[in-house]
């Protein structure tokens, strides 16, 4: 009854908060054709003020850029540079509603070049500043995602921009270093056979909240920065722009289009922990042959070890061309392929008594040297075509195939810590314990012994439990969206149609070892000190029969964004998603497969969005906003008997915070105050346990500052402070009974195990991967002697990485009394990193960059998971050759 009150009260609260939304939106569904009007769109109050536009211009050149925003604002523009100069700049365009200047400005960001208004405001004139002059601004305040209508200052989220000039002095190559500049991020490890990025945003699993240029990027597999653009981190649930899932948000990644202006920049980068790449992104305009078209070719090859990991290495290929027509013109077309190939050997890591207990080596490697591989190798193919409908409409319609195949064949080391206690009697708070097993291990009988906190490195054991999977995920989608921009009753409106859907497979089969004999199952001890890489690996393998879930979605959405008057703006979104998915699980082998009971479910679930925005300056803005979003039990296609008779798990939150655009725009910062709610989350049936049901209530709440900025004298900066406060607000469960690790395993005759343990409600506890603070900071600035020094740092809290405990209360005869004994987490220790950065033209296209990583040399945890540790690399040293042309 209590869960159904409190979702009874979530829904009754959306609806009241829709119908806001609604009326906001309702704009768009009302007028009559002759309800439009063209921009400038004026303040009713104040006729004189100086008039605003509404843009959508995506990137494109720059002179192509201006040509459109000449044809919006109709003020004319003469520039000073040759055609040549000219050629060589690009923008990202400008969106949202805004001033002629003010657009001119965001236009211009990130060239260097400015502007001098003329003739009170009717003319404008462009220039290269000069030497002592030069200075960037920061292109960070929009996105290329058509479901954000405004410019970001006036977007009611916390939206991180990390472009592609902070990611090239970084010499970051992987999506996991792009996300390091981010605050409110956790990196995790993959479980099973589910390797890829896996991460967390304010909390929550995002690991099916990653998106490439705004579709859902399907497939598991680590991510190369050889084709970004950008990488917007969305934070916040943002269903009713995305669809299912994005409890704590979501990552976007904008991918390198082609523009109207040639370029080639190759380049090349070694390091001492083994690294050899070489990046070159061509753009060649095709205009003799079609008029406005380009060509636009990136390719990666990479080979590199993991410093302090002596085995892991990492082999990975890429190539991403793409097609443009019709650029700066209204109707474009684009086409665009994306294939990445990696053959690496993988690192599962350590396990927790190897870090917390035995303090082996960094380098310790549990695996295969000859067995374990993973190969990786997704293809995606995206057409994208665009047409004005006038000068305030658009249509954009895309179309995407994706096909994810992957192979994975890893080494999980597993030590036994605790006892698997047998209870005997009575309901699950009154019984007693009279045996247990073990699942330690110790020289003289690796499989059925425990050891104690102090036994000896040397006589300590652990078992190889080998992981194989062969999987194959697959999507086509399509997605239409209608963006305009007019106004009605003197009322500026910003609005998004978006209809999208399409069809999501996954097919799944593990492999299982056997000895040589093909019976018997193959096991593996090794000790946990000097494990030998080289021993044979698992003689025999039979194919499990395969597993299909096939999932059909479809999603309607409609944003409406509606000033009033200049300075204040109210934003309502609904969307509705029909989610159907079919499993087909099947037992035995792939030679003879034995089906098991089909499963299905369908989601078919509204979500909601209303924010207000005020702007006490034309530079900044503070702002409401409440969202709803949904995880259906086959979010991630991943259906079972025990999951598909749940309804999704419902989440809202609350943001509040400022946004400001600072020097002329050159400096571009955030803060926000967020409280995010899982309403009901799934927890696991305490009288069975093969069952999950919805019953918790979670909750992450905290405040968020981040900024980005390109100044003068070279002075990049991008910072980003994050305080998470999860907890449990609301559990049926208890922490299971678990032997301390700080005492000898003791026998079945000792009286702990005769009567009844203590058991500690998780009300309160904190949620697992949320570190209470994580931090970033990278700044360059230019140094004597024509060099650029840069430097920076992460920091990550410490976090837990599951829920269950490791050690016990027990109540005896004699100590009834247990509020002073501790309960212990696994909890990965914070950590800190520093890096640095020098670099310097040698040539007058070419420049030497030197990167030092990891400048403590810290041993630290990068990605836990409920029963291993990834350590983060050691010092390592990079060395980049860039080049332009």
């Amino acid at each position: 009854m209590k869960q159904h009150r409190k979702l009874g009260k979530w829904q009754r609260r959306s609806s009241r908060l829709v119908a806001m939304g609604a009326l906001a939106a309702s704009a768009v569904a009302v007028h009559t054709p002759n309800a439009w009007a063209l921009a400038p769109v004026h303040d009713r109050q104040d006729q004189a003020q100086t008039p605003v536009f509404a843009y959508d211009i995506g990137g494109d050149s720059l002179q192509a850029v201006l040509d459109r925003w000449k044809q919006v604002s109709g003020v004319s523009l003469g520039v000073h540079l040759t055609k040549d100069t000219m050629d060589g700049f690009t923008s990202k365009g400008v969106k949202g509603s805004m001033t002629a200047e003010a657009a001119l400005q965001t236009i211009l960001q990130g060239t260097g070049l400015v502007y001098h208004p003329e003739h009170n405001g009717t003319r404008y004139e462009i220039q290269i500043q000069n030497a002592e002059q030069v200075s960037v601004t920061a292109s960070s305040n929009s996105v290329s995602l058509g479901q954000f209508t405004e410019a970001l200052t006036d977007t009611p989220q916390t939206v991180n921009v990390i472009p592609q000039y902070v990611l090239g002095e970084q010499a970051a190559v992987s999506f996991r270093d792009t996300l390091k500049n981010a605050p409110g991020i956790a990196l995790a490890a993959g479980e099973g056979g589910q390797q890829g990025d896996n991460l967390t945003i304010r909390g929550f699993s995002a690991r099916n909240d990653i998106f490439l240029d705004g579709i859902r990027d399907f497939g598991s597999y680590f991510r190369d920065a050889f084709d970004y653009e950008s990488v917007d981190v969305i934070q916040g649930p943002a269903s009713v722009e995305f669809g299912r899932g994005s409890t704590g948000g979501i990552v976007n990644q904008e991918s390198k289009q082609p523009v109207t202006n040639r370029f080639v920049r190759p380049t090349v980068q070694f390091g001492t922990n083994g690294l050899r790449r070489g990046a070159l992104d061509v753009n060649v305009p095709m205009s003799r042959l079609v008029a406005n078209s380009a060509f636009r070719l990136n390719v990666m090859g990479l080979e590199t070890g993991v410093a302090g990991r002596d085995i892991t290495k990492i082999r990975r290929w890429g190539v991403a061309p793409s097609l443009a027509f019709g650029l700066g013109r209204p109707t474009r077309f684009i086409a665009q392929y994306l294939h990445e190939f990696e053959d690496s050997t993988p690192d599962y890591g350590i396990t927790w008594q190897d870090a917390v207990v035995s303090k082996v080596p960094r380098n310790t490697w549990y695996g295969y040297r000859d067995f374990n591989r993973m190969k990786l190798q997704p293809d995606v193919l995206t057409a994208q075509i665009e047409q004005d409908l006038g000068s305030h409409m658009s249509l954009r319609t895309s179309v995407r195939y994706g096909r994810y195949p992957r192979a994975i064949k890893v080494t999980e080391p597993i030590i036994g810590s605790t006892a698997t206690i047998t209870g005997v009697g009575g309901p699950l708070a009154n019984k007693t314990y009279a045996s247990y097993t073990a699942t330690c291990g110790i020289a003289s009988s690796p499989s059925t012994s425990c050891y104690a906190q102090n036994t000896p490195a040397n006589q300590v054991y652990l078992r190889r439990n080998n992981i194989s999977r062969n999987a194959t995920d697959d999507m086509l989608w399509g997605r239409t969206e209608l963006l305009s921009h007019f106004s009605f009753g003197g009322m500026e409106n910003n609005a998004a149609i978006l209809l999208e859907g399409g069809r999501e497979r996954t097919t799944t089969g593990n492999l299982t070892y056997y000895q040589a004999d093909g019976r018997t199952a193959f096991t593996s001890y090794v000790p946990i000190v000097n494990p030998n890489p080289d021993d044979a690996a698992p003689p025999v393998t039979v194919p499990n029969a395969a597993t299909h879930v096939v999932s059909q979605t479809y999603g309607l959405n409609l944003m409406d964004t509606v000033r009033p008057v200049r300075w204040l703006s109210f934003s309502g979104g609904i969307r509705f998603d029909y989610f159907n998915t079919q499993s087909s699980p099947a037992t035995g082998t792939l030679a003879a497969p034995v089906a098991g009971t089909p499963v299905s479910r369908l989601d078919k679930k509204p979500t909601y969005r209303v924010a207000v925005v005020a702007k006490p300056a034309q530079n900044g803005s503070v702002y409401f906003d409440y969202g709803t979003s949904f995880n259906p039990s086959a979010e991630g296609l991943s259906l079972s008997a025990n999951n598909a008779v749940l309804p999704p798990e419902l989440n809202e939150t609350y943001e509040t915070g400022v946004k400001w655009d600072l020097m002329r725009d050159k400096l571009n910062v955030n803060g926000s105050y967020f409280r995010t709610t899982k309403l009901n989350a799934k927890e696991t049936d305490p009288n069975n346990s093969t069952n999950t049901i919805l019953s918790g209530t979670q909750r992450v709440q905290g405040v968020q500052i981040g900024g980005l900025g390109r100044m003068p004298h070279r002075f990049d900066l991008i910072f980003g402070y994050a305080y998470l406060n999860s907890r449990v607000v609301s559990s049926i469960l208890n922490i299971s009974p678990f032997v301390s690790l700080n005492q000898t395993f003791r026998t079945a005759a000792d009286p702990r195990y005769n009567t009844a343990p203590y058991f500690l409600s998780a009300n309160g506890l904190p949620l697992a991967n949320v570190p209470k603070t994580t931090g970033n900071l990278w700044l360059t600035h230019s140094l004597p002697f024509r060099l650029t020094g840069g430097f920076g740092g992460n920091y990550v809290g410490a976090r837990r990485s599951s829920s269950a405990a490791v050690n016990a209360v027990y109540l005896t005869p004699t100590a009834q009394d247990v509020r002073n004994v501790p309960l212990a987490f696994r909890a990965v220790p914070a950590y800190t990193t520093l890096n640095a950065m020098v670099s310097r033209p040698i040539l007058e296209r070419v420049t030497l960059q030197v990167n030092f990583n990891n400048l403590a040399n810290r041993f630290y945890i990068e990605q836990p998971a409920s029963n291993r540790l990834i350590p983060g690399e050691r010092f390592n040293t990079q060395f980049s050759i860039l080049t332009h042309f």
